[in-house]
């Protein structure tokens, strides 16, 4: 990664993976995987419904510190009730009490109220490793010979390979439907950020419009401008309540939410909050600025630039940095041209040609084998 750390990383409560996070990985946020808790829950005798809605509003919905120790202890009371216990059969047994003390020593590594100071793409599972691992046991098994192993990785990498590639071509070919077209928001981000994501910014656009906004003065800070949100129950009692501090010279929209900062797209509050501001007298800020349109979920994600390593690095490093830009920067050609037939053709024909001229300039090497006559030859 460059040399730089993860902003979080999410494992399950293996108690030798934390310590090794601490030693290695001292700045990087460790959390603990929410689906794991699930299911480690229910291996506990914690299989109930109203339990399972009690943790995992614990896990994805507070924002505060002190809102976790309230809704802590009311879920201790609603969901092991003395009066309910031989009924229901919901004894808080020594397992499950001393499973909810461990559970609750490493509140800071599940709860939400925690993790909104940390960026991680709205992950909050180790869901990425368990796919890998799903996918890679159709293609493995215990009695394979060594070579046979490699042949059937290799496959594995392949079909990876296969579906990232058809994944970038339908990216760049297809533009994500607008539901809401009048949105002047939306319309900025249509055309820069991919399917899912555009999907994920969509999606809270349509659960922005059932909030209420009012001014918050008690809340200004310095020259920016708070606004409190909310949306009414059934008995039109107000609920969700949010705070957007606004800085219309700056542009800059903070949300007491925190999604942005924790996943990399504008929350309900902040749209809801611009199409107010910006339809009755700030029109300014319907521009949405250049720092809430993240690069990483764009189209041009991959087209970054790829530098070298700088000198002291290992002769290795800069071997793997020159594949690096040089796939990349081939792979993008690929996505981009190799539908059409002529122009497959034709750069099936570059390609070799481009071989033969690599290989009569190393002549003492076999093709395909690193060259000291390169960048790398500082290094060795």
């Amino acid at each position: 990664m460059n040399g730089k750390e993860p902003g979080a990383v999410f494992t399950d409560q293996a108690a030798a993976i934390a310590a090794g996070i601490r030693t290695a990985l001292p700045r990087t946020y460790h959390g603990l995987c929410t689906f794991h808790i699930t299911m480690n829950a229910k291996s506990n005798g914690l299989w109930w419904s109203p339990f399972l809605e009690e943790l995992s509003f614990l896990m994805y919905d507070l924002e505060t510190e002190d809102e976790f120790d309230y809704y802590w202890k009311k879920m201790l009371e609603n969901c092991f009730n003395e009066e309910e216990e031989e009924e229901e059969g919901k004894k808080l047994t020594s397992k499950i009490e001393a499973w909810l003390q461990n559970l609750h020593k490493v509140r800071s590594k599940w709860s939400s109220a925690w993790l909104k100071d940390h960026f991680a793409c709205g992950m909050r599972s180790s869901q990425l490793s368990e796919s890998c691992n799903s996918h890679l046991r159709k293609y493995l098994q215990s009695k394979l010979t060594l070579w046979e192993f490699f042949i059937q990785f290799n496959n594995f990498l392949e079909a990876k390979r296969h579906k990232e590639l058809r994944s970038d071509y339908e990216a760049l070919n297809t533009i994500p439907y607008l539901v809401f077209t009048n949105s002047e928001v939306l319309q900025q981000f249509v055309t820069k950020y991919t399917q899912n994501i555009f999907g994920n910014m969509q999606d809270e656009y349509s659960k922005s419009i059932k909030y209420h906004i009012r001014p918050n003065n008690s809340k200004d800070i310095d020259g920016m401008f708070a606004y409190e949100l909310h949306k009414l129950d059934q008995q039109r009692n107000p609920i969700d309540k949010r705070i957007v501090i606004v800085d219309f010279v700056e542009r800059k929209l903070i949300c007491s939410c925190k999604m942005f900062e924790k996943c990399g797209w504008l929350c309900r509050h902040v749209l809801r909050a611009i199409d107010h501001l910006g339809y009755g007298g700030h029109p300014e800020i319907l521009n949405i600025h250049t720092r809430y349109i993240l690069n990483r979920w764009t189209y041009d994600a991959k087209s970054g630039d790829f530098t070298l390593p700088a000198v002291q690095d290992t002769a290795e490093r800069v071997y793997c940095s020159m594949v690096k830009q040089l796939t990349g920067s081939m792979n993008l050609l690929a996505t981009h041209t190799c539908m059409d037939d002529d122009i497959y053709k034709m750069l099936e024909e570059g390609m070799q040609a481009l071989k033969i001229r690599a290989e009569s300039m190393m002549p003492a090497m076999k093709f395909g084998q690193p060259s000291t006559s390169t960048g790398m030859k500082h290094y060795l």
